[in-house]
């Protein structure tokens, strides 16, 4: 758990940047880098911090589609074993699977997916529509960012 606001300052720094020295966080925070650095590792270690990573522009890298798909997935053990294919999948079809989430309600499946054009994801939801169980599937565009906690 965050004990306190220090952590959560150095939280907002590091979502900010996540290549911030702990030198320049101490600074920020009026803190010793010895005390970033434990709390840092703290955090790590109660799995606050996951990781670090790259955050790209996918429109940067070429992909001009970026769509939500929602789909329900009768309950099943093959229709839930085929869904740890489907990232192979979805890159055999010209797209790329950012991430894939079970869900409640009407959609028991939600997927973030780019593809370098409209066909491309036409193509994939086309061929998802073929997998054992799938119902529903509803595609969402995204169109423009407002908002982003990261940018």
């Amino acid at each position: 758990m965050i004990t306190d606001e220090i952590d959560r300052e150095i939280l907002e720094i590091l979502n900010r940047d996540g290549r911030t020295k702990f030198t320049t966080i101490a600074k920020r925070i009026k803190r010793t880098e010895g005390t970033v650095r434990n709390r840092v590792r703290r955090l790590k270690e109660q799995g606050i911090i996951q990781g670090f990573r790259v955050v790209t522009d996918p429109e940067n890298l070429g992909y001009g589609s970026q769509a939500i798909i929602k789909f329900h997935l009768e309950p099943s053990y093959e229709s839930y074993a085929q869904m740890d294919q489907l990232p192979f999948f979805c890159v055999s079809e010209g797209c790329k699977l950012i991430s894939l989430y079970r869900s409640n309600g009407e959609s028991s499946f939600i997927l973030e997916v780019l593809s370098k054009n409209p066909q491309d994801l036409d193509y994939f939801v086309n061929e998802l529509k073929k997998f054992m169980g799938i119902t529903n599937i509803e595609v969402l565009i995204k169109e423009k960012k407002i908002y982003d906690h990261l940018s």
